[in-house]
This record gives structure tokens, sequence and C-alpha cells, in this order.
């Protein structure tokens, strides 16, 4: 092709200088030098459009050679994009051996021969980053000569495959799935030749640190890379993302501190696009750069804190210190999924109005990366979930007379559990002596008991001997652990703790929860667990919020506890929340059991507006079976009695497209127990953009419920009604409703 192209262009322009020479006429010089111009875009157009080997808009894989069921009868269409948020793919079709919400099958597709012509195979590509399992693999001659797999995630990338020097011969596209595992999956779309490279390559950015923060422009949708940022060889932070590359593709814009950093050079190491504009997009800056103010985001929580940017999950190292609550929480600051799991952080001094701070602690540089030679506040993986407490006794030798240390128990996913103190609540380092701990299992619960003066750790463990349970240690340095007792049967993010009974501080009870907010009552001496029952109570409804925890050293011995709102807010600069903060008591209930009783801080009461509607009887009977109000806003805090008279079958409850029912034989909200006292029930419910929490029976129970695509709008109306015949009747005592503030600062407020 190059010799007949060359060839071609010799004989015009001989036949060009011909005419030119043999005429003056220079309208046919022009004439002849556009024709020579036309001939030379022509042939280089010629030879430098893309091929394509495959599309996939077909309905079946055509003359392609299948094996194995992994893909099926054809291509994957635009159906099937939504199983796993699948994106990046062109047209409708694409080959994907994940249909049919199965991975378990296995196979490939080979294409037919086609002749190399170009500098590089381009395709689009996702799935599996195990070469091992799934791929791509080039065969030239019948021979393999290299395999790619993707970069992990359901979003197809744009990638090259260099095949200049197997130019002129025979080459084939291998597509396999050989793994029936959860990773075994891989995507490909738009298969061509080309001259022109895609996809990403390696990039240096150094850049002068003048500013707190480094901003950094979030894509709106893609694959996470990896960037790594250093000053003076030392990581600073180890983070994957994905980023714009330019500026019509920027989602949001997320930042990484660097306050300890002004003044020097971070060299960042990061993939970047091939030809793209991230040089100039990464910059310093003193705040950061929002696109849309909290206050307008549909979704935002407006009376319950939610952080500014990124994912959230599990509450960690929540603790009272030097007069303020701090909420720490795992979090992935670049990105709306879950990943990295960085630590947030926050503080209140009243659990209403927070201040976010710098992130406590940082996701880690891998295994066998010396210490000094990552950040202070940097782990060695992931930042798993842990707790917080105070040296009370100068275990560690960091207090002074003015103030003692704060420490944070972190679940380092590549190490074990570690420590990392604080002088001042805001920044973080390591405790180097001992580093893990050597406690056994994550997301240790550490308290310290008074009576026995010594630490008590409760960890989560999942072996062959004992299946999923809690070690429980002790320790008088917070070093050297001992352990005592390994409770059976519970499962993830421990909760320990010790409280009154009826309010009487002399006669105290112990509380082990669990994750998912199941719990047992007992006794507790210091090395050993008693429950009083075989049974898990329930008062934290489990699969509505997750992973709660109670702050540490409150006055009093307060038990404030706040769990993860696993909602999901597609579009927004963060995602997932938090619930109300609670108070937790033990009462004791019928037949001298004692439970554990859930209701909002007293302090939010502060956010109540002036009452709405103040109605002292709503009667449902036979003739009205029915009753709805008009509401005005969408932030509320409501207030009501139920109660029946007669034998009146059920009572309904109904917000937006939340719908609760109580049937009063079973004396059941839903599947939930909550029992009648006097033949009434109360309920509390709060409502914010993104939820509704119920509260029922004076705190026996606690619901979360999302409100999904209704986030943000106003509720309209509260619909009640009740099953009754006869002259039975359902009151609906003292409902009041109270809009609520928000907690959240309008532009120029």
């Amino acid at each position: 092709m190059e010799l007949l192209h060359y060839t071609f262009t010799l004989m015009v322009h001989t036949i060009g200088k011909s005419l030119v020479e043999k005429s003056s006429n220079m309208f046919q010089v022009l004439v002849v030098l556009c024709v020579v111009v036309c001939c030379n875009l022509t042939s280089a157009f010629a030879q430098e459009a893309d091929i394509l080997i495959a599309d996939f808009e077909e309905s079946s894989f055509s003359k392609w050679q299948q094996e194995g069921y992994a893909f099926r009868k054809g291509p994957a269409n635009i159906k099937y994009k939504n199983t796993y948020k699948i994106k990046g793919f062109r047209g409708k079709g694409f080959a994907s051996s994940y249909m049919d919400k199965s991975l378990k099958h296995v196979g490939s597709l080979k294409s037919p021969e086609f002749l190399v012509e170009r500098d590089y195979i381009n395709l689009l590509l996702g799935g599996s980053p195990f070469v091992n399992d799934a791929g791509v693999k080039l065969l030239v001659d019948g021979k393999e000569v290299l395999s790619i797999a993707a970069v992990k995630g359901y979003n197809l990338n744009e990638t090259s495959i260099p095949v200049k020097k197997y130019k002129g011969q025979k080459a084939q596209i291998l597509i396999y799935d050989k793994s029936p595992g959860y990773w075994g999956l891989i995507l490909v779309d738009h298969i061509v030749q080309s001259n022109k490279k895609i996809g990403y390559e390696p990039l240096v950015l150094p850049i002068n640190i003048t500013e707190k923060l480094l901003i950094f422009p979030v894509a709106k949708f893609g694959t996470a890379r990896q960037m790594d940022i250093k000053v003076d060889d030392v990581i600073i932070h180890s983070i994957s993302v994905c980023l714009a590359m330019k500026d019509e593709d920027v989602a949001w814009w997320g930042y990484l501190d660097m306050s300890d950093m002004i003044g020097k050079k971070a060299i960042i190491a990061l993939e970047a696009k091939v030809n793209s504009n991230i040089q100039k997009m990464i910059q310093c800056s003193a705040e950061p750069r929002l696109l849309q103010l909290q206050h307008f985001d549909k979704f935002r929580p407006q009376f319950h804190f939610s952080q500014l940017q990124g994912w959230n999950n599990d509450p960690n190292g929540m603790v009272y210190y030097d007069g303020k609550y701090h909420l720490f929480w795992q979090c992935n600051p670049l990105g709306t999924s879950w990943g990295n799991m960085y630590w947030g952080h926050a503080s209140s001094p009243d659990l209403i109005e927070w201040t976010e701070h710098k992130r406590a602690l940082r996701s880690g540089g891998g295994k066998g990366l010396p210490l000094n030679m990552r950040h202070d506040s940097m782990a060695t993986g992931a930042c798993f979930s842990g707790s917080g407490n105070i040296d009370h006794n100068n275990s560690l030798g960091l207090n002074t007379a003015e103030k003692k240390t704060l420490l944070l128990f972190n679940s380092d996913m590549n190490a074990g559990i570690a420590i990392f103190s604080s002088q001042d609540g805001i920044n973080f380092k390591r405790w180097m002596k001992q580093y893990p701990l050597g406690l056994s299992g994550r997301d240790a619960k550490v308290v310290y008991h008074k009576p026995t003066q010594q630490w008590i750790a409760v960890s989560c463990l999942d072996n062959k001997q004992h299946g999923k349970h809690y070690p429980i240690f002790t320790s008088k340095d917070l070093q050297s652990w001992e352990l005592k007792q390994n409770f059976l049967d519970m499962h993830e993010c421990p909760e320990f703790l010790e409280l009154a009974i009826d309010g009487d501080k002399n006669n105290k009870k112990w509380v082990l929860m669990e994750a998912n907010g199941k719990y047992f009552v007992g006794d507790f001496n210091g090395e050993k667990f008693i429950p009083d029952t075989k049974e898990k109570q329930t008062t934290i409804i489990s699969g509505s919020c997750y992973a709660g925890q109670c702050f540490s050293n409150t006055p009093d011995g307060r038990a404030v506890y706040i769990a993860w709102a696993g909602f999901d807010t597609d579009n927004t600069v963060f995602n997932q929340g938090f619930t109300i903060p609670m108070d937790l008591c033990l009462k004791t209930v019928d037949g001298g059991k004692v439970h554990l009783y859930a209701n909002p801080v007293y302090e939010i009461k502060k956010l109540r507006r002036k009452i709405e509607i103040d109605t002292s009887t709503i009667e449902l009977n036979k003739n009205v079976k029915v009753y709805a109000l008009a509401l005005a806003g969408d932030l509320y805090d409501i207030c009501l009695s139920i109660e029946k008279k007669g034998s009146p079958k059920s009572f309904s409850l109904k917000i937006q497209n939340m719908e609760m029912t109580y049937d009063f034989e079973s004396q059941r909200f839903d599947d939930h127990h909550v029992p009648m006292k006097g033949g009434k029930v109360t309920l509390r419910i709060l409502v914010d953009r993104p939820t509704i929490e119920f509260f029922m029976a004076d705190g026996y129970a606690y619901k979360l419920h999302e409100r999904k695509n209704l986030s943000g709008s106003h509720l309209n109306k509260i619909t009640f009604s009740a099953e009754v015949s006869g002259t039975d009747k359902v009151l609906i005592n003292n409902f009041k409703v109270y809009p609520m503030k928000s907690i959240l600062k309008k532009n120029g407020e």
C-alpha cells in the first residue's frame, strides 16, 4: 500500500511539472496543484481511516467462533446495562460474559482472520483485572502474541493494543472468560484497527503546593485508576480515582488535604488519557470547589450531618473530647462509590451543628512500604472500622498536664488493628512503638473498664474454629493483650457499653451489639460477658441501617448512637449518610426483661419551627376509615399516639411512597414487634430529604426508611387509615407536626 501511494504521488508530480513548464497559464498551474493536493489527501485519508473489526450491533456473533456458553447466543444489548450499571459501550450492543444475572459460565469468542494494516487495535474494554481469569488475546498466524485484561470495573474504557510490528500478517482477536468466580467477567465493544493511539498512559506531574488543598476533577463515570502523591519521596496520598480528562466530563471537584506540605513540591503519578488536559485541571486551592451549594442539593440531608463530598459508610472512632463530639467515618474522598477508605472527621458541641475537618486517616501505600516512607496518618491498607477513646491512664505516655491524648483504633486491612493518636483532636499520627497492636480480628471497640482499671477490646473475627464471633481481650497498657473470651455468633462492628436500668446508676447492665443492631443485655466482670438471654434482642430494625456506634467518654456516661444510613444519591457529589443521633437507655418491660430503647437526642428539638399542625384527637371509625392532612414542606418532626377503642384490626400510616401498618392483635408494625402500653402506642417520625425515621413505642423500636426518588419534594400529605367495623375506633391523639430548620447555611447566611 505504501509503495502504491509513493508511485502514484510521483506520477502526479511529474505530470504537474510537465504542464507547468509547457504553459504560462497560471490557472492551469493552480488546477494542477489542486489535483496534486487532493490526490495526496485522498491517499492519506485512505491510509489513516480506521478499519472496523467488530461493533457487536448484530443480534448474533456472525462469523466469530464461539466456545462455551459465557457469551450466550449473541451480544448483550442495552437492556442488560443496568445489571451492574454498565457504561461506556457504543451503540446498543456489546460482547459480555455477564448476562442473565450469572457469572458462572465460561467460554470464548474468536474473530475471523484479518490483515494487520494499522499501528494499533483499539477497543472498549471492561470487567476483570485478572488476565488469567478473563481478557482479550491477540493471535498472529494462529499463535498467541499477547493478552490484556481490563482495569477492574463495569465501565468499558478506551484501550490500545500496539500491533505495528505485525503489519502485513494475519491476526485474530480472542475474547475469553475462564473463571466462574465473582470477577469472571469481560466486557468488549467497538474493535477497530487504527493509526491513532487511545486509552491511558503514565503521567508524572510536579506541582508546587501553595494552598492547603489539591483539587481534582472527578469524572461523571469511568474506571478508577491509581494515583500516588509524593513529597520528598514520602507517600502523602495513595488513592484510586476516576479523573475527568476534559472540562465537559467533570461531574464534581474533589479535594485532598496538603495543609502540612505548603511550600513544598509534590510529585503526582497517575494514568492520564492520551492528549488529555489533566495537567492544567489539577490545582491548589484554599477551599473546596463546589459546583452547587449544599443547601440546594435536593438529596442532601438538611438536619442530619452529611459529609461534603464522596462516599461514606460506617461511623467510627466516635468520642467526646475537649468539649466536642467527634465523629469519624469510612469514606472515599474522590468517589461516590465504595473504595479507598479514608476516615472522615467532623465535630459538634451539641450534636446538631457540625464542622467537617480534614480527613483523619488515609488508606495505605501497600505492604512492604516502610512506615517512614508514608504520611504519619497513613495506614498500610484500607482504613476499615474501629473506635475512639481517651487515654485515661496515660497508657502510651503521651498525655500532658494540660491535655489527655485522643486515640483512634483503626482496622488496617493490610496489617491489623493499630493506634493513631492526636493531641489537638484534628491531626493524627501512628503510634510507632508497636504497629499493629497484635489484637486478632478487626473493627475493635476499645473501652476503659474502671472497676478493674484495664482496657477491654472487642473485635470481630471469622474463622473455622468459631465462625463469626467476637474475641474479647484485656490489657493494662494498650500494648500487651490477653484473650479472655470468644463470644460466638456475632458479626462486624461491635459496640460494647454499660447502661443504667430505668435510670438507676446503682443498677447497670452491659450491652453487646453487632453491626445489624441485634444485641444481648448481660453482665461483665472485666473478663467475660454473660448474657441474660439466649436469643438476641432487637431495637434497631435490621436492614434499615448498619454498623452503629456510641460516643466514648461522654459527659455523665450518656450513650449517643449514630449508624450508617445507606441510601444511594445518584448524580450528586456525596453518597450515603447517617442516622439522627440517638440516646440509648435500658428499661424494664413486661415480664421483667430489660430492653434497649432509642430516641432522638433532645437537642434536635432546637431545630423545630413554629408548629404547623396541632390536633388533639382524630377519630377513625366505620364511617371515616381514611383521614388525610396536607403538609407544606419537606422537613418535619412528627409526633402522635395511636389508641384503640374496641377491637380494631389495624392502623396504617402513609407518607409519600412509604407506608407502615400496625396490627393490633399481634402488636406489630409490619414485621416488627412494637408493644402497646395501656392500649396505646406512640410514634415519632423524623422526615429529612433522603430519609424517614420512625421511633415507635417511646423508643422501643427504631426503623429507617429511604424516601427514594421523592427526596427533596414536598410531602403534600400524610394519610391515616384503619381497618375497623361496628363500634370499633382508632384514635390518633396529640398529633403535632413541626417543620424543621436546616443546619446548612444558605448563601449569604
